[in-house]
């Protein structure tokens, strides 16, 4: 291979590793529980019970698969389309003996092509916080998650103690140049399971 073909073949190499999809993940443990969390309740901040679904049973799934005991909203109530409301969450809670609940939320998306927001929706993100509280205030300007080709997505995921109603730990993902939703949704949802499962917050089944 002369130093010509040398060259060709590295910006190939380069081109590629550039198209390719890249996640990176920060972590903050904000409390201690009193004791691991058992029965935890996961729910996706979305407007679009599509995305909702897709993000709460890959997140569900993939703890599953680590031993944990976890559970979506779409799945309490299959025939419910529409957000829990505070007071749903609330009663949830007390019915099936949640011991904590996993939420997920859009923070950002950057595009090379088109991508719009609005200033109601950026202040909302001080109030992220306190959605375990004021859950209906929270929910009202969700943003709607949607897919753009070279999309650079920032999730946060949070784990709130049912108890104290503390948020324990957060959780920030942020995945580049997808090839579409679900591989997005996909490689989000095990960063954030690789994370909890790091924690050391969540209990498995056989303890």
């Amino acid at each position: 291979m002369n130093f010509r073909h040398t060259i060709i073949f590295l910006l190939f190499v380069m081109i590629i590793f550039s198209s390719c999809s890249r996640v990176a993940v920060s972590t903050e443990k904000l409390d201690t529980p009193k004791t691991k969390l058992d029965r935890v309740l996961i729910i996706a901040l979305s407007n679009v019970y599509d995305t909702r679904a897709m993000y709460e049973k890959e997140l569900s799934y993939r703890l599953r698969q680590l031993g944990y005991n976890m559970f979506s909203s779409v799945n309490v109530d299959k025939s419910k389309r529409e957000l829990f409301t505070r007071d749903e969450v609330i009663k949830l809670i007390e019915d099936k003996n949640i011991d904590g609940i996993i939420t997920m939320k859009l923070k950002s998306v950057t595009s090379k092509e088109r991508y719009g927001t609005s200033d109601r929706y950026i202040s909302d993100m001080n109030n992220w916080q306190t959605y375990f509280f004021n859950y209906v205030d929270t929910y009202t300007n969700v943003y709607s998650w949607s897919y753009i080709p070279e999309q650079t997505v920032t999730v946060i995921a949070e784990l709130h103690e049912a108890a104290s109603k503390k948020v324990l730990y957060r959780i920030e993902v942020t995945s580049k140049n997808a090839d579409g939703p679900e591989e997005r949704a996909g490689e989000i949802t095990e960063a954030v399971a690789k994370a909890f499962h790091r924690s050391g917050f969540l209990k498995k089944k056989n303890e």
